[in-house]
Protein backbone atom coordinates (compact mmCIF):
# COMPACT_ATOMS: atom_id res chain seq x y z
CA UNK A 1 0.00 0.00 0.00
CA UNK A 2 1.31 3.47 -0.73
CA UNK A 3 1.55 6.06 1.80
CA UNK A 4 0.48 9.20 -0.78
CA UNK A 5 -1.31 9.06 -4.16
CA UNK A 6 -1.70 12.40 -5.69
CA UNK A 7 -4.00 11.75 -8.31
CA UNK A 8 -5.74 14.59 -10.68
CA UNK A 9 -7.92 15.48 -13.68
CA UNK A 10 -6.00 18.09 -15.56
CA UNK A 11 -7.75 19.48 -19.02
CA UNK A 12 -5.32 22.37 -19.53
CA UNK A 13 -2.11 21.93 -17.46
CA UNK A 14 -2.70 24.24 -14.66
CA UNK A 15 -4.01 21.29 -11.83
CA UNK A 16 -1.17 19.22 -13.05
CA UNK A 17 1.27 22.09 -11.87
CA UNK A 18 -0.10 22.21 -8.61
CA UNK A 19 -0.35 18.07 -8.38
CA UNK A 20 3.68 17.94 -9.67
CA UNK A 21 3.98 20.57 -6.57
CA UNK A 22 2.32 18.57 -3.65
CA UNK A 23 3.96 15.21 -4.84
CA UNK A 24 7.16 17.20 -4.61
CA UNK A 25 6.46 17.95 -1.54
CA UNK A 26 5.49 14.56 -0.21
CA UNK A 27 8.21 12.73 1.40
CA UNK A 28 10.36 10.52 -0.97
CA UNK A 29 8.87 6.78 0.06
CA UNK A 30 5.30 4.99 -0.83
CA UNK A 31 4.08 7.11 -3.37
CA UNK A 32 3.07 7.77 -6.34
CA UNK A 33 1.35 10.66 -9.04
CA UNK A 34 -1.04 9.97 -11.77
CA UNK A 35 -3.59 11.44 -14.12
CA UNK A 36 -6.80 10.04 -13.10
CA UNK A 37 -7.31 8.44 -16.63
CA UNK A 38 -4.44 5.92 -15.41
CA UNK A 39 -6.32 4.98 -12.54
CA UNK A 40 -8.20 2.18 -12.47
CA UNK A 41 -7.80 0.77 -8.74
CA UNK A 42 -5.33 -0.87 -8.89
CA UNK A 43 -3.16 1.87 -6.01
CA UNK A 44 -4.43 1.96 -2.26
CA UNK A 45 -3.01 4.46 -0.47
CA UNK A 46 -3.13 5.75 3.10
CA UNK A 47 -3.92 9.59 1.89
CA UNK A 48 -5.48 10.52 -1.25
CA UNK A 49 -4.61 13.90 -2.73
CA UNK A 50 -7.35 14.16 -5.63
CA UNK A 51 -7.25 17.55 -8.00
CA UNK A 52 -9.32 18.68 -10.59
CA UNK A 53 -10.10 21.36 -12.71
CA UNK A 54 -13.70 23.06 -11.74
CA UNK A 55 -16.10 22.67 -14.64
CA UNK A 56 -19.50 24.48 -13.84
CA UNK A 57 -18.11 24.58 -9.83
CA UNK A 58 -18.30 20.96 -9.52
CA UNK A 59 -15.53 18.06 -10.63
CA UNK A 60 -15.30 15.38 -13.41
CA UNK A 61 -17.46 12.05 -13.03
CA UNK A 62 -14.23 10.02 -13.30
CA UNK A 63 -13.18 11.84 -9.63
CA UNK A 64 -16.95 11.44 -8.45
CA UNK A 65 -16.08 7.81 -9.50
CA UNK A 66 -13.01 7.74 -7.53
CA UNK A 67 -14.25 9.67 -4.44
CA UNK A 68 -17.30 7.40 -4.00
CA UNK A 69 -15.19 4.26 -4.53
CA UNK A 70 -13.35 5.49 -0.82
CA UNK A 71 -13.52 4.15 2.53
CA UNK A 72 -11.42 4.65 5.84
CA UNK A 73 -9.03 6.97 3.66
CA UNK A 74 -7.32 10.66 4.29
CA UNK A 75 -8.22 12.71 1.77
CA UNK A 76 -7.16 15.93 0.60
CA UNK A 77 -9.01 17.67 -2.28
CA UNK A 78 -7.23 20.47 -4.76
CA UNK A 79 -7.97 22.04 -8.34
CA UNK A 80 -7.59 25.21 -10.19
CA UNK A 81 -10.43 27.43 -11.78
CA UNK A 82 -10.47 30.27 -14.29
CA UNK A 83 -13.26 32.30 -12.43
CA UNK A 84 -14.60 32.89 -9.11
CA UNK A 85 -11.27 33.20 -7.46
CA UNK A 86 -12.70 33.61 -3.97
CA UNK A 87 -12.61 32.15 -0.62
CA UNK A 88 -16.48 31.53 -0.52
CA UNK A 89 -16.25 30.10 -4.38
CA UNK A 90 -13.64 27.71 -3.48
CA UNK A 91 -15.96 26.71 -0.33
CA UNK A 92 -18.45 26.33 -2.73
CA UNK A 93 -16.19 24.02 -4.89
CA UNK A 94 -15.13 21.81 -2.07
CA UNK A 95 -18.71 20.60 -0.99
CA UNK A 96 -19.70 20.35 -4.14
CA UNK A 97 -16.85 17.80 -4.12
CA UNK A 98 -17.49 16.22 -0.89
CA UNK A 99 -21.14 15.20 -1.45
CA UNK A 100 -19.42 12.05 -3.22
CA UNK A 101 -17.44 11.48 -0.99
CA UNK A 102 -18.20 8.08 1.59
CA UNK A 103 -18.58 9.47 5.54
CA UNK A 104 -16.08 7.05 6.75
CA UNK A 105 -13.42 8.88 5.36
CA UNK A 106 -11.09 11.43 6.83
CA UNK A 107 -11.05 14.75 4.97
CA UNK A 108 -8.00 16.91 5.51
CA UNK A 109 -8.70 20.10 3.99
CA UNK A 110 -8.74 21.77 0.03
CA UNK A 111 -6.08 23.82 -1.76
CA UNK A 112 -7.93 25.76 -4.72
CA UNK A 113 -6.67 28.43 -6.78
CA UNK A 114 -6.82 30.32 -10.22
CA UNK A 115 -6.15 28.72 -13.22
CA UNK A 116 -5.01 30.17 -17.03
CA UNK A 117 -8.31 29.86 -19.29
CA UNK A 118 -7.58 28.98 -23.14
CA UNK A 119 -8.03 31.77 -25.49
CA UNK A 120 -11.42 29.84 -27.04
CA UNK A 121 -12.89 30.95 -23.91
CA UNK A 122 -11.98 34.66 -24.21
CA UNK A 123 -13.33 34.35 -27.78
CA UNK A 124 -16.52 33.22 -26.93
CA UNK A 125 -16.75 36.19 -24.47
CA UNK A 126 -16.02 38.78 -26.97
CA UNK A 127 -18.88 36.75 -29.65
CA UNK A 128 -21.40 37.70 -26.58
CA UNK A 129 -20.79 41.78 -26.81
CA UNK A 130 -24.14 43.51 -27.53
CA UNK A 131 -26.37 39.85 -26.66
CA UNK A 132 -25.20 39.85 -22.84
CA UNK A 133 -25.01 42.11 -20.09
CA UNK A 134 -21.97 44.49 -20.95
CA UNK A 135 -21.06 45.22 -17.02
CA UNK A 136 -21.32 40.97 -16.43
CA UNK A 137 -19.29 40.40 -19.46
CA UNK A 138 -16.66 43.08 -18.61
CA UNK A 139 -16.50 41.47 -15.32
CA UNK A 140 -15.66 37.99 -16.75
CA UNK A 141 -12.99 38.67 -19.79
CA UNK A 142 -11.35 41.03 -16.52
CA UNK A 143 -11.31 37.07 -14.45
CA UNK A 144 -9.84 35.70 -17.58
CA UNK A 145 -7.17 38.10 -17.96
CA UNK A 146 -6.57 38.07 -14.42
CA UNK A 147 -6.23 34.22 -14.64
CA UNK A 148 -3.58 34.27 -17.15
CA UNK A 149 -0.50 34.05 -15.65
CA UNK A 150 -2.15 31.24 -12.81
CA UNK A 151 -0.96 29.23 -11.10
CA UNK A 152 1.99 31.23 -10.18
CA UNK A 153 4.91 30.46 -8.05
CA UNK A 154 2.62 31.96 -4.93
CA UNK A 155 -0.14 29.81 -5.67
CA UNK A 156 2.33 26.86 -6.09
CA UNK A 157 3.66 28.00 -2.60
CA UNK A 158 0.11 27.86 -1.18
CA UNK A 159 -0.18 24.31 -2.28
CA UNK A 160 3.20 22.88 -1.18
CA UNK A 161 2.69 24.68 2.49
CA UNK A 162 -1.47 23.09 1.76
CA UNK A 163 0.45 19.79 1.41
CA UNK A 164 3.10 19.69 4.25
CA UNK A 165 -0.02 20.28 6.80
CA UNK A 166 -2.00 17.30 5.32
CA UNK A 167 1.05 15.40 6.07
CA UNK A 168 1.15 16.30 9.69
CA UNK A 169 -2.61 15.74 10.17
CA UNK A 170 -2.18 11.96 8.13
CA UNK A 171 0.96 11.55 10.39
CA UNK A 172 -1.24 11.80 13.49
CA UNK A 173 -4.43 9.84 12.19
CA UNK A 174 -1.57 7.10 11.30
CA UNK A 175 -0.03 6.88 14.77
CA UNK A 176 3.54 8.30 13.53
Amino acid sequence: MLQYLVTYASETGNTKKIADEIYRTLPNFRKEILNIRQWNGQYDSETYFIGFWVNHGTCSLEIIDLLSSLHGKNIALFGTCGLGNTPEYYRKIEKSALTWLPDDNHFLGSYFCQGCMPQEIRQKYELCRGKCDETQLNLMIKAYEEAKFHPNRQDLLRANIFASEVITVADKIQGR
